[in-house]
């Protein structure tokens, strides 16, 4: 990763799914209580998946400038603010920010199944079996960042996304990294090199994505 350049475009595998892991997630725990209406259901949501999913994922790395209280200053100028950074990002010397998307085939098959009436369950199903695979397609990017960190006598730290909320050991309260940060997020790429938009809310395009940053640190 970034070998050339402060950014990095990653065309994943789609992932695999097990169709009784998007059942667990729906309480069915019992396979052999599972209806076949309901399996088949599970195992249409996952060719449903394959046949549509284009994962990618966009990578920027920016070395940090400055740590003040709340405030992440990068050496490109672009400031992050959140109360928790000063507890997950204390030892960071970068920053590599993402976003990463099944593409919008997804979405559209979604909203496509979703009108069906006689298919109650595959609309719901095959949004819950893209939710999955997004985790595989983060959990595989973290590992390439890490393997990058490892290369560089760096390692990986904390990870963080706006509109969610984190635990906080010194103030002992759930802290929010609020959703408008997104917007300052996505200003560190060239919105023509990423297939990714930011709503007026700061809810992305398509939908099924993720965004966030990681912390790399210095291997002491």
């Amino acid at each position: 990763m970034f070998t050339n350049s402060n950014f990095e475009k990653i065309l994943f595998s789609s992932p695999i799914i097990s169709p009784l892991k998007i059942l667990r997630t729906h309480g069915y725990r019992n396979k052999d209580l599972i209806r076949k209406k309901i399996l088949d259901a599970s195992n249409k949501s996952i060719e449903r998946l394959s046949s549509s999913s284009t994962p990618v994922g966009y990578f920027c790395i920016e070395e940090i400038s400055k740590h003040v209280m709340n405030k992440i200053e990068l050496k490109c100028g672009t400031s992050f603010h959140s109360d928790l950074f000063k507890e997950r990002f204390a030892k960071s010397k970068f920053l590599v920010a993402f976003v990463i998307t099944l593409g919008k085939e997804v979405d559209e098959k979604i909203k496509k199944i979703s009108n069906y009436s006689d298919e109650p369950l595959g609309s719901l199903f095959l949004e819950n079996a893209s939710w999955l695979a997004l985790e595989l397609v983060l959990r595989d990017a973290r590992s390439k960042i890490s393997k990058f960190a490892k290369n560089n006598d760096m390692q990986i730290e904390n990870r963080m996304a706006p509109g969610y909320t984190y635990p906080s050991k010194i103030n002992r309260k759930r802290i929010m990294w609020e959703l408008e940060e997104q917007k300052i997020l996505f200003g560190l790429f060239d919105k023509e090199s990423i297939s990714i938009r930011l709503t007026d809310s700061c809810t992305m395009l398509p939908r099924m994505s993720r965004s966030g940053i990681f912390g790399l640190k210095k291997i002491v």
